[in-house]
């Protein structure tokens, strides 16, 4: 895979009785699309405490499917206004959380771009909170434009 674009992610996470906390990183991502559809991947690093994951957004038209494979393995799906199950499995074991996404604003292209996703997450039907990510795609290197 050739990573070809840089990639900053912003997120924020409020849990019950918790401050809320803030990431930031900027790591190398591959951009592609296929029928209409685009995918962005990245390996995830120590730093969110993922590594040896890599995690794929799949940004079409009205939703975002959020993909991670490796130590962790889940699939989040994204549309505004709906809520959705899955189960997050890690080396611990397998945890059911459920989204009710509030928020998804693609404007992603195969040239870059960004998007914005927020949701609500109840994890096992326990905790709850709010999770918004802000993730900004640009090449790694500006293309040579003629001053024509």
């Amino acid at each position: 895979m050739t990573y070809e674009f840089l990639l900053n992610v912003k997120g924020v996470q409020k849990y019950e009785e918790r401050e809320p906390e803030t990431i930031e990183l900027t790591t190398e991502a591959a951009l592609s699309g296929e029928d209409g559809v685009l995918y962005l991947r990245y390996a995830e690093s120590e730093l969110t405490g993922l590594q040896g994951t890599e995690t794929i957004f799949e940004l079409h038209r009205n939703k975002v499917v959020l993909r991670r494979k490796g130590a962790v393995t889940s699939e989040m799906v994204f549309i505004p206004g709906q809520v959705n199950q899955s189960l997050y499995n890690t080396e611990e074991g397998a945890l059911l959380i459920t989204v009710r996404t509030t928020a998804v604003e693609d404007e992603m292209t195969l040239e870059g771009g960004t998007l914005h996703v927020a949701y609500n997450i109840t994890i096992e039907g326990l905790g709850s909170g709010q999770i918004d990510y802000w993730l900004n795609v640009r090449p790694k290197v500006a293309k040579n434009r003629d001053p024509a």
